[in-house]
């Protein structure tokens, strides 16, 4: 008994020291090595400097393998272990690097040797960053794009991640490339951002990405790219000061390829405006886009789910590429083009992760099994306008729309800028003019005003049909919204005035008087901030100074119409004998003089926006 007791113990005991030094074992293999420093070699002709396999030495290092020379330009950092610690080499003396590429590479605690995310800014900490031009990431723990990640990096023009596993892009990740460059010889001064270049390939952690993120750089960015497998959802919610949405003036390219998507949102979508008469690149390719065994091309479009929206960006303009595939379920990949309003189909499979591969998840065999014809698309794989009725879909797809967005905005500014400007200053200035004469039954003035304002709501109603035709639906825009909610206002009024306005001597007649101004005088305000933020929407091309002119014409007539009440309380106060209505105070030189040069302006700023928005170049 004692003897089994005995081996059972002894048993245990070496079990326990096995375990022990296993564990040692492979503590010692994962602390960070302080073995010899990377290789350093250096192209001086080409500014390149490259290191190789190695641990990042520390401060006092003068190991002459490892010498980076002060004139590299381009420095390549492969397979290099960089310990967390204080006395890290710097690279503080490299003024002149515009290039940094990381590959292989990971930091590690000193004491328990630990992999953590990459210190990338303990690595460039001393560093100048703002000469910095490219930065290019292979295979590096990165996990979070944080606020801090590119602090100083002002200059930058491109970075790209391949193989990093990044989880999150933070909302201001992107900040600290907002302000640019300096600009030479001008001391203080910087550009607008540079950056032109984003690239996320081959990454498996992101699962999502809030498209508002790129707002500091919108202005500058040309070339987006992403590449993972996981990416199941891109969100976008225009920032607070965007002053109408974002917009990415210069993109020429957006590459999603291979991520869990089946669409981009619309709101997505609208942001992605190309800069005026330049083409403009979509993308869209080996994501989780299914579609059924159709008979053509034409149809497959149509019917698969998510993808329309694409293919009506595409349809807007000549301008426009799209690059799309889906997944059929018997029949392999489908890829095809739209150039030029024009179709390029492309249905036997090609070479991608999907080829062969199961449907992806969420196939469903409930597609709409709908007839569509041949005759739907042309021979050239163009629109076909004589298409069945019954079928056809032309209508969803509005062609080149430059002209109708130029006629939507010219009644507008015709509307608001004019009509309803005029109409305000008539009521509230002209009662005293020609007060003794009546004309259909009313004062000369109401006749005006409420022909000003009939003719702006027909305008309006006008505009807005156009715009609708235009762009096939809604767009998620701050200008829509206001749009809305003005057009709404404006309705009201003439509403209440035929149904609810008490006549003259009612004792109620006071309430109605007072929501009638106050309303009117809240829709006129919205209609200047929507019509300020339309002239600032890149798809209608319209010079910035259209926007500013909308602004001044508000304020100069708000302050003359501010002199024109003070002067005519003056009057009043200093009056022997004033009038119970103050508006029925007999006019003077000095008012009419106001009167005129407020209508000259008004004219002179509606005639000046209008001639910008029609010589803006086409731009759809």
């Amino acid at each position: 008994m004692f003897s089994t007791s005995r081996r059972m113990f002894l048993t245990s005991l070496i079990v326990v020291q096995a375990a022990i030094s296993l564990r040692v074992c492979n503590a010692e293999e994962t602390v960070c090595p302080e073995g010899p420093p990377p290789q350093c070699t250096m192209d001086e002709p080409n500014g390149r400097t490259t290191c190789l396999d190695g641990t990042w030495p520390t401060d006092a290092s003068n190991d002459p393998a490892f010498q980076i020379p002060s004139t590299t330009q381009y420095l390549f950092l492969r397979n290099i272990k960089f310990p967390i610690r204080e006395n890290s080499y710097r690279l503080s003396h490299l003024i002149h690097l515009t290039d940094l590429v990381i590959q292989y590479s990971e930091s590690c605690e000193v004491t328990t040797g630990a992999t953590v995310p990459f210190f990338f800014q303990d690595l460039v900490a001393s560093l100048d960053r703002s000469t910095m031009r490219r930065l290019i990431f292979y295979d590096i723990n990165l996990q979070t794009i944080d606020d801090d990640f590119f602090a100083g990096f002002s200059g930058l023009e491109s970075v790209e991640f391949y193989g990093c596993p990044i989880k999150e892009f933070t909302h201001r990740a992107f900040n600290p490339l907002a302000m640019g460059a300096p600009v030479s010889g001008l001391p203080g001064a910087r550009n607008t951002s540079s950056f032109k270049t984003l690239q996320v390939l081959q990454d498996e952690e992101l699962t999502e990405f809030a498209w508002e993120v790129l707002y500091p750089v919108a202005e500058s960015l040309e070339v987006i790219s992403f590449s993972a497998e996981n990416l199941a959802e891109i969100t976008y919610t225009p920032p607070i000061d965007s002053f109408g949405g974002m917009f990415l003036n210069r993109l020429t390219q957006l590459e999603i390829r291979e991520t869990h998507l089946t669409t981009l949102p619309v709101s997505v979508l609208n942001t992605f405006t190309g800069a005026a008469n330049a083409p403009v690149e979509l993308t869209f390719k080996f994501n989780k886009n299914v579609c059924p065994d159709c008979i053509n091309c034409l149809s497959c479009e149509v019917l698969m789910p998510g993808l329309w929206p694409l293919v009506n960006w595409a349809s807007v303009s000549e301008l426009r590429t799209l690059h799309g595939s889906c997944f059929r379920a018997t029949q392999g990949l489908l890829t095809f083009d739209i150039v030029g309003n024009s179709w390029d189909c492309k249905g036997t499979p090609t070479t991608s992760p999907l080829e062969n591969s199961t449907p992806p998840v969420g196939f469903s065999e409930g597609f709409s099994a709908s007839p569509i014809t041949a005759d739907y698309v042309t021979t050239s794989g163009n629109w076909n306008s004589t298409a069945n009725p019954t079928t056809d879909r032309q209508s969803d797809l509005p062609g080149p729309s430059n002209g109708r967005k130029k006629a939507h905005a010219i009644l507008m500014i015709i509307a608001w800028n004019f009509l309803v400007t005029i109409g305000i200053l008539t009521a509230r200035q002209t009662k005293n003019i020609y007060s003794n004469k009546i004309l259909l039954n009313g004062p000369v003035w109401f006749f005006a005003h409420r022909t000003l304002m009939s003719l702006a709501v027909i305008l309006t109603l006008s505009s807005i049909i156009i715009i609708i035709v235009d762009v096939g639906g809604w767009r998620d825009i701050s200008h829509a919204y206001l749009g809305v909610i003005t057009f709404s206002l404006a309705m009201i009024q003439p509403f209440i005035a035929v149904f609810f306005r008490p006549h003259l001597g009612n004792a109620r007649r006071y309430i109605f008087n007072y929501f009638h101004w106050t309303l009117g005088r809240l829709t006129y305000l919205l209609s200047v901030v929507t019509m300020f933020l339309g002239a600032r929407l890149p798809v209608l091309g319209v010079h910035e100074a259209a926007a500013y002119l909308i602004l001044t014409c508000f304020i100069v007539n708000i302050l003359l119409q501010i002199g024109l009440e003070v002067h005519r309380n003056r009057q009043i106060f200093n009056a022997r004998d004033p009038p119970l209505r103050p508006n029925e105070f007999p006019i003077d030189s000095a008012q009419k003089i106001l009167l005129i040069v407020d209508v000259i302006f008004i004219t002179a700023i509606t005639i000046s926006v209008i001639v910008l928005i029609a010589v803006a170049p086409l731009h759809n």
